[in-house]
């Protein structure tokens, strides 16, 4: 992630405040939370699903 923050802020050599930098880290922080969130691990739906039944049985509703 460090590596990714240089390579934005490299050639922005005339960012005009520090307010513009934080925004920019801001904002790629922003992005890598959204990527890694929709993420799935390998092998992981089959225990969601697994989990998904325990969970109904559980807590039937009616």
């Amino acid at each position: 992630m460090n590596k990714e923050f240089k390579k934005r802020l490299r050639p922005m050599n005339s960012i005009p405040s520090l307010e513009a930098a934080e925004k920019i880290i801001y904002l790629k922080i922003i992005d890598y939370t959204e990527q890694w969130s929709i993420r799935k691990m390998k092998g992981f739906d089959l225990a969601r699903e697994r989990l998904q039944e325990l969970f109904e049985q559980r807590y039937k509703q009616g």
